[in-house]
């Protein structure tokens, strides 16, 4: 009998929701970045891709100070996949393929457009530095800008994904969400913009935003007539956690709840009732709460007959 009633408390271990393993939310990036924070869904965004590092975990980002070059080498080291397993490795990987011409002082606005924009865009203050805020703000402004055929985003292997209803979740060893009956699956480390990270709270709330992952799509090269530098797919720090094969994952996803607009439209339906209609709804609501007092007192009645069991079998 004890062991029966060890198996029934392990097994109500198992019915509490899971997070997905390996998820970063809004609350897990950076240790001086708060969920609250203005743009925390455009540093989630640049933070999945890569070009805030990948690592941000018990880290602080420091968005007032400026933005070294090493710290953006490294960077970029990451989101064009070179070769290198630490900062250090992988801003050397960028230096070397002439993404960035010095890793002393900080970065100007010049060297960026050099490294990732192909000289396309016009800085009004080229050799002006930047806070990493600052930073972040100029590279969400020109994030999709058309760089000859590509975007920034393309350029490390990543395109905008699906967004709509989530109709349902897959969960398991793996996470994925269903849109308009076609199911999309999460890379290994996801960036979550929700209000949960438990998948199965997103059924019924509307997918805004998410970006996909995919294995050996770069497009290196900073310089319209530089070859792409080759694809450097293993050793780098976490990397785009692109799967074994070629199908695409979702790398970020940006979920906002349903819920509330449910809530707010079943208000209304309800103050536009009739009284047969509110009497209706009140004796549902009631039916419910009875069901669940009921199947509160079984269980207590089982707990107490279990108990009353064992203590007899002594």
């Amino acid at each position: 009998m004890r062991k029966y009633l060890l198996l029934l408390l392990m097994s109500t271990l198992f019915m509490a929701p899971a997070a997905y393993a390996h998820t970063m939310d809004k609350s897990t990036l950076f240790t001086d970045v708060p969920e609250t924070t203005s743009n925390i869904q455009d540093i989630m965004v640049l933070h999945s891709i890569g070009l805030l590092g990948y690592n941000g975990k018990d880290m602080a980002l420091n968005p007032t100070d400026n933005l070294s070059r090493k710290d953006f080498a490294s960077w970029v080291g990451g989101f064009f996949g070179l070769e290198g397993a630490t900062v250090d490795e992988l801003a050397q990987a960028a230096q070397k393929e002439e993404y960035i011409s010095s890793l002393e002082g900080d970065l100007t606005y010049k060297e960026i457009n050099t490294a990732l924009f192909h000289h396309k865009l016009e800085v009004e203050n080229p050799d002006a530095t930047m806070t990493k805020e600052e930073y972040i703000t100029f590279l969400t402004e020109h994030l999709d800008d058309d760089m000859g055929g590509h975007t920034l985003l393309q350029m490390g292997g990543f395109a905008e994904g699906p967004t709509g209803t989530i109709e349902d979740v897959v969960t398991g060893d793996e996470t994925g969400i269903i849109i308009n009956g076609k199911t999309y699956m999460l890379s290994g480390h996801p960036r979550i913009f929700a209000e949960s990270t438990d998948a199965k709270s997103w059924v019924g709330q509307q997918l805004e935003r998410s970006i996909f992952t995919t294995a050996g799509d770069h497009h290196h090269g900073h310089d319209d007539n530089q070859e792409g530098h080759g694809d450097h797919e293993e050793g780098h720090a976490d990397g785009h956690d692109a799967p074994a094969s070629n199908a695409a994952t979702l790398q970020y996803v940006q979920i906002s709840s349903a819920q509330v607009a449910a809530v707010d439209t079943k208000e209304v339906q309800s103050s536009n009732a009739t009284p047969r209609e509110a009497q209706q709804t009140d004796e549902t609501t009631s039916s419910n709460s009875s069901t669940v007092w009921i199947i509160a007192i079984l269980v207590v009645l089982a707990a107490i007959f279990a108990f009353v069991f064992v203590k007899r079998k002594k």
